[in-house]
């Protein structure tokens, strides 16, 4: 289990509230939760690592970090499940290769 804060981000449809894991640029001693408007910027370097987000409303959203604003994007749930899943198999694929070899 890794250490990161969370920035807190509001639904863009519903206004539910969605904890965005970052591991950011700073220290170490993260364990620091954030809304997005008052995130430092170094916390908002990887905010959208685990984007596209998928409220329970159904909607599909990331973070615009350079306007500090939470966009509505026009994909499925599926679309964004399958956007996360593909952004995962680099890592996946060479820790497989690693276990193998």
């Amino acid at each position: 289990m890794g250490c990161f804060d969370v920035v807190l981000l509001r639904c863009p449809t519903c206004g539910e509230e969605y904890p965005a894991q970052s591991k950011g640029a700073g220290d170490w001693d993260m364990d620091d939760t954030y809304y997005l408007s008052e995130a430092p910027d170094d916390v908002l370097t990887d905010v959208n690592r685990h984007a596209p987000f998928v409220c329970t409303c159904k909607t599909v959203f990331q973070v615009d970090v350079a306007k500090r604003l939470v966009v509505k994007l026009d994909i499925t749930p599926e679309e964004a499940e399958r956007r996360q899943v593909d952004y995962l198999m680099p890592a996946v694929n060479a820790l497989l290769r690693e276990k193998l070899n």
